[in-house]
């Protein structure tokens, strides 16, 4: 799966890491949800920092279409109100 970070680039995510980022995204979704900021802020930057490590980078130079497209680093809790309406429960 080719995942976008919004500011930060394209990474190609695989095998049981995809599996991971599902679980990490429901909790994502699960804090917009509830409106807790600070949860907000903590499962961003775990669902960030899990597809920097985890993926392979692609370079800036190749155009790829990307499958999924997670908000930049510095989103705020309003924002991703409004980015997450209608976004997948499921990545797979």
């Amino acid at each position: 799966m080719i995942i976008r970070v919004l500011t930060e680039g394209q990474y190609r995510l695989d095998g049981n890491a995809l599996a991971e980022l599902d679980a990490m995204d429901d909790s994502l979704l699960d804090a917009v949800g509830a409106g807790d900021e600070q949860q907000f802020a903590e499962r961003l930057r775990q669902v960030v920092e899990l597809v920097q490590t985890r993926g392979k980078r692609i370079p800036d130079d190749e155009l790829v279409e990307s499958d999924l497209v997670i908000p930049a680093p510095d989103t705020t809790l309003e924002e991703a109100r409004e980015l997450f309406a209608g976004y997948p429960r499921n990545l797979r």
